[in-house]
């Protein structure tokens, strides 16, 4: 059974807050948008010599990962909702 259809709307959206939430915790205390960070962490582009930081940007980098992931679930079943409810009669 795929992730998608284990998880219901509402399931998502708490999981893409959660997400928001720690995303911001990350932001705040290094001062950059998740997106900006995490181009710079895929590009090896980030300085990593304190083991805190490193840790840090490691857990940052897989909650860009899962809230991403989410929301292409999310968008996902939306769409196939929609499309449900179009060819209802």
């Amino acid at each position: 059974m795929s992730e998608m259809s284990t998880m219901t709307l509402m399931e998502l959206i708490q999981d893409i807050h959660a997400m928001d939430e720690e995303l911001w915790h990350y932001e705040a205390r290094y001062g950059l948008r998740s997106r900006y960070f995490y181009e710079l962490y895929k590009a090896g582009q980030l300085r990593d010599e304190d083991p805190v930081e490193a840790r840090d940007y490691t857990d940052w980098a897989a909650c860009y990962e899962i809230k991403y992931h989410r929301e292409k679930l999310y968008d996902a079943l939306v769409r196939d909702t929609l499309q449900e409810v179009k060819s209802q009669p």
